[in-house]
């Protein structure tokens, strides 16, 4: 490759690293640190060296964090963690959006049950929920678990003598791995000393989740299991809403301090009301997502995972949607041209 072609090169690419300083800065100083660095880069070089390039994106950032002011900072800190909590929600939602709306029906609850549990029981099936989630749970939300009730369908049965509760889990367990289901496991509640409580075995098949509850009597629960892929969506969500969030805070508090007083008013008041908007679903989703992420998703019995239940509990889905009013301002502001200014000519 000729020298010119490798030196063009090197320089497209440290005009690129240069980016990462304010353009202000990259026109007043640009040509004459990119000249600095062609100078003193190698012969034949055609790519700046790593430490070089982490320099200048350090440095850049630096210079970029010195002129937007500490206001700047505190509007994108805010606006990355609701931005990241809206984003664990989004991405659960997504996640869940292809799966049924309505519990699973009662003949394939029998079906599975006649299969699955070994002592007696009628044909006949309850509906806990006809969706597969309802009722948003606002009572004691805020202690963790989903934050919504589970939809599944119930078979009672009774447990068969002489069995213990361990024995008869033991059986339904070989039962479940004997039919294919996957992921099965066992949980066994105890007083103390004392024989269990309560034993509960669950497992995994074709996109549904059984729940069989050994108590003094015999329980039989399906409902739709948590979709593949839904913790990395959740959290890909998560991580892309902070990111959108703090990058959003920060371009558009450095472009208003372009305009006067007015309309910077106007944006801290678009701020407070978009804080004030969507705070109550962040902030009811963070028990949410943190108590399925800890595996507490429990209420009333083993359900699956979601993350989005915050946004679904004391009537924050409508405050949530409304503030998309004043985000979509904020950037009308932001953009909005400022007005000419008019000039006047003085004759002598």
């Amino acid at each position: 490759m000729p020298d010119d072609l490798r030196t063009t090169l090197l320089a497209r690419r440290y005009r690129r690293w240069l980016l990462a300083y304010p353009r202000a800065y990259r026109r007043e100083r640009g040509p004459e640190i990119l000249a600095t660095l062609l100078d003193a880069a190698d012969p034949g070089r055609s790519r700046p060296p790593a430490r070089e390039a982490a320099l200048l994106l350090r440095h850049g950032l630096g210079r970029r964090v010195a002129e937007a002011g500490r206001r700047a900072f505190v509007v994108a800190a805010v606006a990355a963690v609701l931005g990241g909590l809206s984003g664990i929600a989004l991405g659960s939602w997504l996640a869940w959006r292809d799966v049924d709306r309505m519990a699973p029906d009662r003949a394939t609850a029998v079906s599975f049950a006649h299969a699955v549990l070994p002592g007696a029981f009628g044909d006949a099936a309850d509906n806990y929920g006809r969706s597969t989630f309802w009722n948003p749970y606002s009572n004691n939300s805020l202690h963790g678990g989903t934050g919504v009730r589970v939809g599944r369908t119930s078979v009672t049965g009774t447990v068969p003598p002489p069995g213990g509760p361990e024995q008869v889990a033991a059986a339904v367990r070989q039962q479940l791995n004997a039919q294919g289901w996957r992921d099965v496991r066992t949980k066994v509640v105890r007083n103390g000393t004392s024989p269990p409580v309560s034993v509960e075995v669950t497992g995994t098949r074709a996109g549904y989740l059984a729940a069989v509850q050994i108590t003094p009597d015999l329980s039989f629960d399906l409902m739709w299991a948590e979709p593949p892929g839904h913790r990395r969506d959740t959290i890909l969500g998560g991580l892309a809403g902070a990111l959108l969030g703090a990058l959003f805070g920060l371009v558009t508090s450095i472009r208003v301090r372009r305009y006067g007083r007015g309309r910077q008013r106007a944006y801290s008041g678009l701020c407070v009301a978009t804080l004030l908007l969507l705070t109550p679903a962040c902030l009811g989703n963070i028990p949410t997502s943190t108590g399925s992420l800890l595996a507490n998703t429990n209420r009333n019995g083993t359900g699956p995972s979601v993350y989005w239940g915050g946004f679904v509990i004391y009537g924050a889905e409508p405050l949530a949607i409304l503030s998309l009013l004043p985000i979509l301002a904020v950037i009308v502001t932001c953009a909005w041209p400022r007005p000419a200014t008019a000039r006047t000519s003085t004759t002598a």
